[in-house]
C-alpha cells in the first residue's frame, strides 16, 4: 500500500471514529465557531448541530456570524483568542485573509480547525474535495440532459467567485456536465448563493439566454431563488431542469413537488457539525489531524428522495 493510501485510510479511519465514538463530558472546554454565513441553510444546520454535540459534551460553544464579511471574521478569531477558547473553529469567507490568525492561535497554543473550507495552516480541517462536490451533481445534471433532452441543452451555472474554494466546485459542475453531455452548451454563469441572488441572476439569464433549459448552481440557496424566479415568469416549467447542492429541506420539498427540481446532493451539515466538535476535542487531546476528514457526499435524485 502507498503512503498516500495509508494516509488517507487513517484519514478515513479517524473520521469514522469521530462520526461513530461517543466522548466523555468536557465540561472544561469552551469553543468558538465563525461561519461564513448564517442565512444560508447548510450553516444553519451545520451550527444546529455543532450545538447539540457541545450540550451533549458539557462543552459551551460560541457562535458567531460572518455574514460573508471576511473582517468580521478576523475581527471573531481576535476575540476567541482573548477569550482563551480550548478551540476556535472556522469556515472562511476568505482563507488568505485567515492565514495571519493561524500564526496568532498557534502562539496562544489554541488549535483551529477549518469546517466547510479550509485554512492553510490550521490544526485540522473538517470539509469537502470542491471539484469532486461539483462533479458529483454535474454529471447528474449531465447524465440528465444525455438522457431527457437527446445530449442538448443550453446551460445557465450559478456560482460563487467570491469565495476561492467554490470556483473549484463550479468547475466540477461544469467538467460533470460535458463529461455526461458533450453537446450541451454552458452559455451562462452568474454569482447567486442566496435565494435572492438566484431570483435576479436567472432573470438576467433569461433575457440574455432565453434557451437556457438546464440550470445547476453551487448551492441550494441559490437555486432555489432560481426555482421561483422560474416559476413566477410562466414558463413551461416542464421543460426546464434544476440542479442543486447541500440537500436543504426546502430543496427537498421542491424536488417532493415532481416540478423543475431534479437533483441535489446531501453532505449531512447536521452530522457534520457535529462531527467538527469531536474533531476540534479529538486535536485538543492528541494534537493536529494532518489530513482532510471527508464529508460524505450522497446523491439525491427524483429515485432515492426519501419520503419526508
Amino acid at each position: 500500500m502507498t503512503l498516500k493510501l495509508t494516509r488517507r485510510a487513517c484519514a478515513l479511519a479517524l473520521a469514522a471514529t469521530i462520526l461513530a465514538t461517543p466522548l466523555a463530558a468536557q465540561d472544561s472546554m469552551t469553543m468558538g465557531y465563525t461561519a461564513i454565513d448564517l442565512t444560508n441553510p447548510y450553516f444553519i444546520a451545520l451550527t444546529k448541530g455543532m450545538q447539540a454535540r457541545a450540550d451533549e459534551l458539557g462543552i459551551k460553544l460560541t457562535i458567531h456570524d460572518g455574514k460573508s464579511d471576511p473582517a468580521s471574521q478576523v475581527s471573531a478569531i481576535e476575540n476567541f483568542i482573548v477569550q482563551k477558547m480550548s478551540a476556535i473553529l472556522v469556515s472562511p469567507i476568505d482563507p488568505k485573509a485567515l492565514e495571519p490568525m493561524v500564526a496568532q492561535t498557534k502562539d496562544a497554543k489554541i488549535p483551529m480547525i477549518s469546517v466547510a473550507q479550509g485554512v492553510p495552516g490550521s490544526d485540522a480541517f473538517l470539509g469537502l474535495n470542491e471539484h469532486e462536490y461539483g462533479l458529483s451533481i454535474g454529471r447528474i445534471a449531465g447524465q440528465y440532459i444525455t438522457d431527457k433532452m437527446g445530449g442538448q441543452a443550453e446551460v445557465a451555472v450559478l456560482t460563487y467567485p467570491e469565495l476561492a474554494p467554490i470556483i473549484d466546485r463550479a468547475k466540477g459542475i461544469e467538467d460533470g456536465i460535458l463529461e455526461k453531455a458533450p453537446g450541451a452548451k454552458i452559455v451562462a454563469e452568474q454569482s447567486a448563493a442566496t435565494p435572492e441572488n438566484g431570483a435576479a441572476a436567472i432573470e438576467a439569464i433569461m433575457q440574455a439566454h432565453p434557451n437556457v433549459r438546464v440550470v445547476a448552481g453551487i448551492n441550494d440557496a441559490g437555486i432555489l431563488g432560481a426555482y421561483e424566479s422560474l416559476a413566477g415568469m410562466g414558463v413551461d416549467t416542464k421543460q426546464f431542469a434544476l440542479f442543486g447542492l447541500d440537500a436543504t429541506p426546502e430543496a427537498l420539498a421542491k424536488m417532493r413537488e415532481g416540478g423543475m427540481y431534479k437533483a441535489t446532493v446531501d453532505i449531512a451539515p447536521f452530522d457534520a457539525g457535529k462531527a467538527a466538535i469531536d474533531l476540534a476535542v479529538q486535536v485538543i487531546k492528541s494534537g493536529p489531524v494532518p489530513d482532510m476528514i471527508v464529508q460524505k457526499m450522497v446523491p439525491v435524485t427524483m429515485d432515492t428522495l426519501p419520503a419526508n
